[in-house]
């Protein structure tokens, strides 16, 4: 059977659910047909000229990325920008998955630590902004497993290691008919149960309508609750240890070799042996609070600040490995969870220079 870019879109959102992005984020869609059949998908971090040129030779119609193409609102599209021109003359789709990949367990920051060896590993910073809701109905109990069947979907009982997961508690509920009512019970006191489950953010409005039109009953009876906490761990950057304490030198060492760098920034004692380190892929200065309240000796992510380390480097070791070095192991994994749904189909990974930068 062919395979769609929808296909692919919707794959992303089973494992790292476009509605877990930040607001300022643009991830998802970024060009393209969801109806395309797909031709030999590239993966990779950012959409560049040479990601593109890769995705033309292997005569592939899909780039996924982890940085979205665009992530400021467009006016216009400019036909003389030779990416964009390349992208729309090749017919190429474009899906970015940014940070709905970076927050879920098993994501980027996950992918450095598990790169470089930690253990009693644990999110660093939790996902602050709420991202799900709790839905209760009242129904008879030979009725219960009949609603929840059809209620269950991606996002309803549904958390990132676990499906059709839902709480259900008996009571006694009672009613008095009015004018035009037709009660489905018809005892004005019976046993009924109360039933409840998590549902995701983009799929409450869906969930609650879908409710009303399956539901038995007259009028249907029903609570909405925000979740003040997440109920996954959902969040950035992550936290452990390793087997034995190392000096500070050894383990930047072998960074470099995990990351296929040749060299890495760091403000610290290189004599100094470290036990517990952080990490987080991509710009983690935000979160150096976060490592230095959970106590780690070291804390390596990429994009550190000038003024962010001149204040807390008194603190915690810091070590900057790029954006790109910290970010890359984790094109491996999306291309595994892929592979793993479609298993007939090759997912490319393209790898640029880790160093963005060039120097004189």
């Amino acid at each position: 059977m062919d395979i769609t870019v929808k296909d692919i879109y919707d794959a992303i959102n089973s494992f790292a659910p476009f509605i877990l992005q930040e607001s300022w984020d643009n991830s998802g869609l970024q060009i393209g047909n969801l109806d395309d059949k797909i031709r030999n998908p590239v993966i990779c971090l950012d959409v560049t000229h040479d990601a593109i040129n890769t995705a033309l030779k292997l005569k592939s119609n899909l780039i996924i990325s982890h940085h979205p193409l665009f992530f400021k609102p467009l006016k216009s599209i400019d036909r003389k920008n030779k990416s964009l021109d390349a992208i729309l003359s090749n017919n190429i789709n474009i899906i970015s998955a940014h940070t709905n990949f970076d927050v879920i367990p098993d994501g980027v920051s996950y992918c450095l630590a598990e790169k470089i060896g930690l253990k009693n590993t644990k999110i660093l910073a939790p996902l602050e902004e709420q991202k799900f809701y709790k839905l209760s109905f009242f129904i008879t109990e030979k009725d219960k497993d009949s609603i929840l069947k059809e209620l269950f979907t991606d996002g309803v009982g549904e958390f990132l290691r676990y499906e059709d997961c839902a709480f259900s508690s008996k009571g006694v509920g009672q009613f008095k008919p009015k004018d035009k009512a037709k009660p489905y019970v018809e005892k004005e006191s019976f046993s009924e149960v109360r039933v409840e489950f998590i549902v995701r953010k983009d799929k409450l409005k869906e969930c609650i309508k879908k409710l009303k039109k399956i539901h038995p009953y007259d009028e249907v009876a029903f609570d909405v609750f925000e979740e003040k906490v997440n109920p996954l761990e959902l969040g950035y950057g992550v936290i452990g240890n390793i087997s034995n304490a190392k000096k500070l030198y050894l383990i930047l060492n072998e960074v470099k070799d995990f990351l296929g760098i040749n060299k890495v920034k760091f403000k610290g004692d290189l004599n100094r042996k470290i036990k517990t380190i952080a990490v987080c892929g991509g710009s983690g200065s935000s979160f150096i609070l976060n490592a230095i309240k959970e106590g780690a000796d070291l804390y390596i992510t990429g994009d550190l600040k000038y003024h962010d380390v001149l204040e807390h480097s008194d603190k915690i070791i810091l070590a900057d490995v790029g954006h790109r070095a910290s970010e890359i192991p984790a094109l491996e994994r999306l291309r595994k969870k892929l592979e793993g749904i479609f298993n007939k189909i090759n997912f490319n990974v393209f790898i640029e220079n880790n160093d963005f930068y060039q120097y004189i």
